[in-house]
């Protein structure tokens, strides 16, 4: 059984902090706290396990948090969680079996995509065609990318909330809260189901886990606050944090 200080414990419950609240509020939270569980002694693959706890925590922590300011109904939410959650069994599967490195080249080029299209979006000028859609509708483009974000999330987890934030706001036109209060509630259901596979597998380290969540839950409060009462900026903060996890992984890999 994996043992853990009580500096660790401080240390993981304040990573899960920062974590909870840019997972929450943009996305890609989870490669800080990847990075820090492996810091404190786990294996890479044991760390992809236990960070599934604390992303679980925060997610339903977040998503009670937005339903508060934007109510989530039903019909909509499973448009967007049953896609996801059939990637993220998927996915989840086979993280066992794919090299880790693997994915983090495929991360890097994803999020810089992501990055491009939102600033793109952040800057141009929107006419009437592009008006922000009231409900969740579910085309080709839209449900090929929520799969692909549960496949993604149920593999490796980091960084697939600013995947979702593109998938609900770019894709389906749906507005920033809208889109973040829809995402952190269909991550909070794949979570589930990702989180059971790995602690089926005995991929979960439960002290690094409960620390991390104490701290994630207490982020995701704080990540919620901001995402609603500064909605405008949101878009800016999603950029800026796709644009350092790039760079963070491009740093990782050079290093």
């Amino acid at each position: 059984m994996q043992t853990i200080t009580a500096l660790e414990a401080i240390l993981l419950g304040a990573v899960g902090l920062v974590a909870g609240f840019v997972n929450t509020a943009a996305g890609a939270g989870s490669l800080l706290s990847l990075r820090a569980l492996m810091l404190v002694g786990l294996p890479a693959d044991l760390a992809n396990g236990t960070n599934r706890v604390p992303v679980l925590a925060q997610s339903f922590v977040a998503a009670h948090g937005f339903a508060k300011h934007r109510p989530i109904v039903v019909p909509e939410l499973l448009k967007a969680a049953i896609p996801a959650s059939l990637g993220a069994l998927a996915g989840s599967l086979a993280a066992t079996f794919t090299p880790e490195r693997l994915m983090r080249y495929l991360l890097i080029g994803v999020l810089l995509g992501v990055a491009f299209v939102g600033l793109w979006g952040a800057f141009r000028k929107r006419g009437a065609a592009d008006a922000e859609a009231k409900a969740l509708e579910l085309g080709p483009a839209t449900t090929a990318w929520l799969f692909l974000s549960g496949l993604y999330g149920g593999f490796l987890q980091a960084g697939v909330g600013l995947i979702l934030l593109f998938a609900l706001g770019s894709v389906a036109r749906l507005g920033l809260v809208h889109a973040n209060a829809l995402k952190v509630t269909t991550v909070a259901i794949f979570s589930v189901v990702a989180a059971l596979v790995f602690v089926l597998r005995g991929q979960v380290a439960w002290p690094h886990a409960l620390a991390m969540s104490a701290g994630s839950v207490l982020g995701a409060r704080l990540g919620v606050a901001y995402a609603v009462g500064y909605a405008k900026q949101l878009q800016v903060f999603v950029v800026i944090v796709d644009v350092a996890a790039c760079a963070w992984l491009v740093w990782r890999e050079l290093t």
